[in-house]
């Protein structure tokens, strides 16, 4: 079997172990891929937006590890990239019709808001 070629879309995990900045980085090219496409065409594939959560999520994990790793201005880059995430909740929706089973099989926590968009709450 032919070797896979390494991914160049997804964060290399000894930067990732150092510096939670790259996972800001990384949410904030995803969700930007994930914004031109809902403008182009209002609508999403389902893996992009959960490759989008689960970044958000890895970014969360980080910070609570590392707490003051990012910078004030990453911190309110952070802040716009987040409101710009709640925009998307109509395409969540649509997209990832099973969010509230893919949360209880997860052991989402509810700190992790992204996974429980007002919008998007139909259930508890």
């Amino acid at each position: 079997m032919p070797k896979q070629p390494k991914r160049k879309d997804l964060p290399d995990l000894s930067e990732l172990a150092v510096n939670p900045s790259v996972w800001l980085r990384w949410y904030e090219q995803h969700l930007r891929q994930v914004l031109q496409e809902w403008a182009r065409r209002r609508k999403v594939e389902r893996e992009d937006l959960e490759l989008l959560l689960f970044d958000r999520s890895d970014l969360e994990r980080t910070l609570q590890g590392l707490p003051n790793a990012l910078t004030p201005a990453q911190r309110r880059k952070l802040a716009r990239l987040d409101e710009a995430l709640r925009q998307l909740a109509p395409a969540i929706k649509v997209a990832l019709p099973d969010l509230a089973e893919m949360r209880r099989s997860l052991d989402i926590p509810k700190s992790h808001w992204w996974w429980f968009l007002p919008e998007e709450r139909t259930e508890g």
